[in-house]
């Protein structure tokens, strides 16, 4: 459902300061722009938004974008406060509240100039264009040209029976429209601002956190300076970009920079802007937020719990996924397999109860897709967790007929009257036996590929409808109570300092 314009990535040149006037697009990297549509007879309605507080102030005075004249009319290029709809003849149709404007696409083409400059106030204003697929050809079946991109503003589109409403598509498409607004007005050359969110750090230790940075200026930058504070502590910092953020107003990227310990617990302010881009000295906004300072940080490694069998086949892709997060996370990813129905069917009950398998659970009680588990995990990691949790194990007698665990709990921040509780699983890697078969249903199936990667997916992918060989790990073999063991955690807790609890598993009964 794609075609190509043949053009290339390419780097937009900087614009001098002063500029009076400036193509802006949403395509930061002028990217080759792909065709998208639905493939029926019907009007599209195409907006991007432009609220940049470097834009505010300046003129809209018309708009360009790739457009078919094959099959396609009843052009135009609008303005609007909203994107809103209105009834005509007992349909929606586009409702534009500033103006609206003809035009005729010429060599593929839609270049329109409004009749009277319009300048974007604070709140910003959609700039858009509408056209009718009147018959279908080649062309007029996919005829939105989008660029890639996930800029939020940087793609509004519907259609009246394929799309009713509008919405923003850019981050389910990864896409952008490719369609340039000429601007006249001033735009500074070169500034950028951060953004400040969720900044997690311990107390009295320097922190080095990933921070959006935004361009606010018209060239690229591949180097800032700049200078900030927490708390009553000051900084400064340089850092030269792995990739530069591409020229243009609005376009992003994560930058590290170094932070200073704070000598207080709890929220922190803390303030940062640029100082330099590119060795030049800038004004650019200051970004104002705050730090959370603990005692210490806790890792955070949640809790993937999986509900497997051997006679399911669907459950391949599952074991590829605990599978493969175990190659990814090492140490700090933690997963159960819960099996049923096989012989490794050892642990009655289970802590959920899911309605068929495969089925997973996130920290005991979010039900979530096992193929999504590459991404919720890392998701989750981002979290400061209450705890941290290390582990000591050893055999209870020279029998090896029973394991003790050791638990020591470390808080990142002080509880009074709290109720928290330790509960304890076994679980058996590197679980083995020839005569073992993995039902298999996704034989042939190379569109899996996409949710069952690598040489563990292939295992599934180009194997037989039953495949034997497989080694498992993280299978459930005994649990305590899945409440918690009373007592294991003090009610008075102090940050920082470790509660030591034991609990004793009995092996017999099951096979070496």
């Amino acid at each position: 459902m794609k075609k190509l314009i043949p053009t290339i990535c390419l780097v937009l040149a900087s614009v001098a300061s002063q500029a009076a006037q400036l193509d802006y697009t949403y395509n930061f990297a002028g990217c080759s722009a792909e065709g998208y549509g639905y493939g029926k007879k019907e009007i599209y309605d195409v907006a991007i938004r432009l609220d940049h507080p470097s834009l505010v102030g300046a003129k809209v005075t018309g708009i360009r974008v790739p457009l078919t004249d094959d099959g396609v009319g009843n052009a135009s290029a609008w303005l609007s406060s909203e994107l809103k709809l209105k009834t005509e003849d007992n349909k929606r149709v586009n409702d534009p509240d500033i103006a609206s404007v003809p035009g005729e696409v010429n060599n593929g083409w839609l270049d329109i100039k409004f009749d009277t400059p319009y300048i974007i106030p604070a709140e910003g204003v959609y700039v858009g264009y509408s056209f009718t697929v009147e018959s279908l050809t080649d062309s007029s079946r996919l005829p939105v040209y989008l660029a890639a991109g996930n800029y939020g503003n940087g793609l509004y589109l519907r259609s009246s029976s394929s799309k009713l409403l509008w919405q923003s598509r850019s981050e389910e498409l990864q896409k952008v429209s490719a369609m340039t607004v000429t601007l006249e007005g001033t735009f500074p050359e070169r500034s950028a601002a951060f953004t400040l969110g969720n900044i997690n750090g311990q107390i009295d230790t320097p922190v080095k956190v990933s921070l959006p940075l935004e361009n606010y200026g018209t060239s690229e930058i591949t180097s800032i300076e700049y200078t900030g504070s927490v708390g009553n502590e000051s900084f400064t910092g340089t850092t030269t970009l792995s990739w530069p953020i591409l020229a243009g107003i609005g376009a992003k990227a994560k930058v590290v920079v170094e932070l200073p310990g704070a000598s207080e617990l709890g929220e922190v302010p803390m303030n940062i802007k640029v100082s330099k881009i590119n060795g030049y000295p800038v004004e650019a906004p200051l970004a104002e937020g705050a730090v959370t300072v603990y005692a210490f940080l806790p890792v955070n490694r949640p809790l993937i719990e999986e509900y497997t069998g051997l006679w399911c086949g669907y459950c391949p892709r599952g074991y590829v996924a605990l599978e493969t997060m175990k190659e990814r996370g090492g140490r700090d990813f933690i997963a159960i397999a819960y099996h049923s129905g096989d012989v490794m069917d050892v642990v009655k009950p289970t802590p959920n109860s899911p309605s068929g398998i495969p089925a997973a659970y996130l920290n005991r009680g979010k039900s979530i897709e096992v193929s999504s588990l590459y991404t919720d995990w890392v998701t989750y990691r981002t979290a400061v967790p209450d705890a941290d949790v290390d582990i000591a194990v050893e055999w209870t007698d020279d029998t090896h007929t029973g394991i003790k665990a050791t638990a020591t709990a470390r808080f990142a921040e002080d509880h009074s009257d709290a109720d928290y509780r330790l509960s304890y699983i076994l679980v058996g890697d590197g679980l083995f036996n020839s005569r073992w078969k993995q039902t298999n249903y996704y034989s042939g199936a190379v569109s899996a590929k996409s949710y069952m990667p690598g040489e563990l997916g292939d295992i599934f992918i180009y194997g037989n409808d039953k495949v034997s060989g497989l080694t498992f790990n993280d299978v459930a073999l005994r649990a305590s109570d899945y409440a918690g063991e009373a007592g294991s955690i003090p009610e008075e807790i102090e940050a920082g300092t470790g509660y030591e609890h034991s609990y004793e598993f009995d092996l017999s009964g099951l096979s070496k």
